[in-house]
C-alpha cells in the first residue's frame, strides 16, 4: 500500500471516530440549547403557504443521503410515479434525516468542505470513489443513535420538529386531523419511526410509517402510530439486519411490542419480490421487470401508493 493510501485510510478512520463521538454529543448539545436551539420553532404556517387537503407524504431518504435537497434519479422517478398514482398528493422531501438541525453535510461548519469533496469523488469513476462509503458509515451512526434507548427520543423529537415545519411549508393545517404518512427508505425508516409518536401527539392526526427496506427497532412509537408497513425484497440482505440486531424483533419472542403489533395487524411485513437494497435491481430500479411486465419501481410505487390511499380513505 502506498503512503498516499495509508494517509487516506488514516484520515477516514479519524473522521469515523470523530463522527462516532460527535453524533450523540451533538444531539445532547442541541437539545440543551447550547448551539442553535434557543427556543422551539413556532408551529405557524408561512404566510405564502396555500392550504392543502392532502394526503401528505414525508419522504426520508436512505443512508447515502447528504442533504434534504439531494436525491438520486431512482428516487426522483419513484416519487414522481407516486404523485401520478395519488391525485392531490403533497410531497415533503426537504427534511434531511441525518441531521437534527436539518443542515446538509456540506453546510457543516467544520466538516462541510470535507464532505463536499467526498461527495464529488463518489460521483466520479476514479480511484477515490470508495471514499463515498464514508457518507454511508457516517449516516449509519445517526441511525444507531436514533435506535438507541437513551438518545433516540431526543433525536426523534428534533426530527419531528423538522418534519412539522416541512408539513406547514406545504400547507398542512394543525388541528385538521389530516393523516400523515412517513416513508423511510433504508435507515430513513428508523428515523421516521422514532419521530412518529411526537408527530402523532402534536398533529393529533393518524400517522403511519412505511418502511422500504428499512432497518428498524421495536420502538415505543409502535404503540401510538396508526400502522407500520415494512416492504422488503428477497435479495435485500441489509434490511434483515434489523431482525438480527434488535432482540425485540426476533421471531421466537412473542411478547414483544413488535410481535403484538404483527398479531394485531398494525404491523405488516410484505414481500415485494426479488429486489435488492439499492442500485441496480433495487426497489426503485425501473429497468428490471417481472414476468407481469411491471418494473421493480412500478411494483414498489403500486404497493406504497395503495398503502397511502388506505390511510387517507
Amino acid at each position: 500500500m502506498s503512503d498516499a493510501a495509508l494517509w487516506l485510510a488514516l484520515i477516514c478512520a479519524l473522521v469515523l471516530v470523530a463522527a462516532a463521538i460527535s453524533v450523540p454529543a451533538s444531539a445532547l448539545i442541541y437539545w440543551a440549547g447550547w448551539r442553535g436551539r434557543s427556543a422551539p420553532a413556532a408551529l405557524v404556517p408561512p404566510a405564502d403557504a396555500a392550504p392543502a387537503a392532502g394526503p401528505f407524504l414525508v419522504y426520508l431518504s436512505g443512508m447515502g443521503d447528504i442533504s434534504g435537497a439531494y436525491s438520486t434519479r431512482y428516487e426522483d422517478r419513484f416519487l414522481a410515479a407516486l404523485a401520478t398514482r395519488i391525485p392531490g398528493l403533497t410531497l415533503i422531501t426537504d427534511v434531511f434525516p441525518y441531521s437534527i438541525e436539518n443542515l446538509s453535510m456540506t453546510s457543516q461548519r467544520h466538516m462541510g468542505r470535507f464532505w463536499g469533496w467526498v461527495n464529488t469523488e463518489r460521483l466520479r469513476k476514479g480511484p477515490l470513489k470508495v471514499v463515498g462509503k464514508l457518507i454511508d458509515l457516517r449516516n449509519i451512526l445517526h441511525i444507531a443513535v436514533a435506535a438507541d434507548a437513551r438518545y433516540g427520543p431526543i433525536y426523534g423529537y428534533d426530527t419531528a420538529e423538522m418534519i412539522i415545519q416541512g408539513l406547514l411549508r406545504q400547507g398542512y393545517r394543525l388541528g385538521s386531523g389530516t393523516p400523515v404518512c412517513l416513508l423511510g427508505y433504508s435507515g430513513g425508516a428508523q428515523i421516521a419511526l422514532v419521530s412518529a409518536s411526537y408527530l402523532h401527539a402534536t398533529l393529533r392526526a393518524p400517522v403511519q410509517v412505511i418502511s422500504l427496506g428499512g432497518l428498524m427497532n421495536p420502538s415505543p412509537a409502535l404503540d401510538q402510530i396508526a400502522a407500520l408497513t415494512h416492504f422488503y425484497g428477497t435479495r435485500d440482505t441489509m434490511q434483515r439486519l434489523g431482525e438480527v440486531f434488535f432482540p425485540g424483533r426476533w421471531p421466537l419472542r412473542t411478547a414483544t411490542r413488535w410481535a403484538r403489533g404483527v398479531a394485531a395487524g398494525t404491523i405488516r411485513v410484505v414481500c415485494l419480490g426479488p429486489m435488492d437494497h439499492a442500485g441496480l435491481g433495487s426497489y426503485l430500479d425501473d429497468g428490471v421487470y417481472l414476468p407481469d411486465g411491471r418494473s421493480y419501481m412500478q411494483i414498489t410505487a403500486d404497493a406504497v401508493a395503495a398503502q397511502i390511499r388506505q390511510l387517507a380513505a
